[in-house]
C-alpha cells in the first residue's frame, strides 16, 4: 500500500477511532431503560457487565454489542482498505485507551472488539476464557485470561506484529483496573494489587483495617 493511502487512513482513522471509543454506550443504554446513571448504580462501572446485573441480560447486551463495535469498527475497515498490522494494530488499541480516558470503563469489552478486528482466529481461540467467565460469574478473571493469553495464541499462529498489538490489550486493561475506582488510593498493598488485577475489585479489607465494598 502506497504512503499516501496509509496516511489518508491513518488521518482519517485516528480521530474517528477515538471519537467511538468516548461513546459511552452504557450511560446511554441505562438512561433509556429509564433508569438513570449506571455510574449511581451497581458497581458504579459504565460497562456491559454492570449494566447487565443491574437492568437485566437485554440492556447489558445492548451495551456489549455498542463497545465490541466500538472496539473493532475501526480497525476491521482499516485492514479492509489495506492497512498493515501496525497501523490496525494502532486502531485497534485506540478506542480502548478512549474508553477507559474518557468513558472510565475498564475496557474488557471494546478489547474484545479489538482483538477481533486485530486476529479473529486467536480470538476464537481464547473466547472459551471469556465466556466460561462470564458463566461462573468472574467475568472480570475470565476477560484478563483471555487477553493475557491472546499474544501467546497469536504469536504460535505465526503473527508475529499481531501479537505485539494484541500484548497491548492486556496492559492497557491492566493500567485502568490497577488505578482502581473513582477515589480509590493507589495500591500499596500485594492484595489490592492482586484483587484489582483478576477480579476489578478492591480488597475487602483495605490499608487501615478500614472495610471497602467488594466490586465485580
Amino acid at each position: 500500500m502506497s504512503r499516501s493511502r496509509t496516511a489518508c487512513i491513518a488521518l482519517v482513522g485516528f480521530p474517528a477511532a477515538f471519537a467511538l471509543g468516548c461513546i459511552p454506550s452504557a450511560r446511554l443504554i441505562s438512561r433509556l431503560a429509564g433508569a438513570g446513571d449506571i455510574s449511581q448504580a451497581g458497581d458504579r462501572k459504565p460497562g456491559a457487565s454492570n449494566v447487565a446485573h443491574t437492568l437485566g441480560w437485554k440492556p447489558g447486551a445492548a451495551t456489549l454489542g455498542i463497545d465490541l463495535a466500538k472496539g473493532s469498527a475501526t480497525a476491521a475497515i482499516a485492514r479492509r482498505a489495506g492497512a498493515g498490522p501496525d497501523l490496525s494494530g494502532a486502531l485497534a488499541v485506540t478506542p480502548v485507551v478512549a474508553h477507559i480516558a474518557v468513558v472510565g470503563g475498564r475496557g474488557a469489552a471494546a478489547a474484545l472488539g479489538a482483538a477481533l478486528a486485530l486476529d479473529p482466529a486467536a480470538t476464537g481461540i481464547v473466547l472459551p476464557a471469556v465466556v466460561g467467565g462470564a458463566l461462573a460469574k468472574r467475568a472480570a478473571l475470565g476477560a484478563m485470561v483471555a487477553a493475557l493469553a491472546l499474544p501467546f495464541v497469536s504469536l504460535a499462529l505465526g503473527r508475529r506484529r499481531t501479537a505485539a498489538w494484541c500484548a497491548a490489550l492486556p496492559a492497557v486493561m491492566a493500567g485502568a483496573r490497577l488505578r482502581g475506582s473513582e477515589g480509590a488510593p493507589p495500591p500499596t498493598r500485594l492484595a489490592v494489587v492482586w484483587e484489582r488485577f483478576w477480579f476489578d475489585r478492591e480488597p475487602a479489607v483495605d490499608t487501615g483495617g478500614v472495610g471497602t465494598p467488594s466490586e465485580g
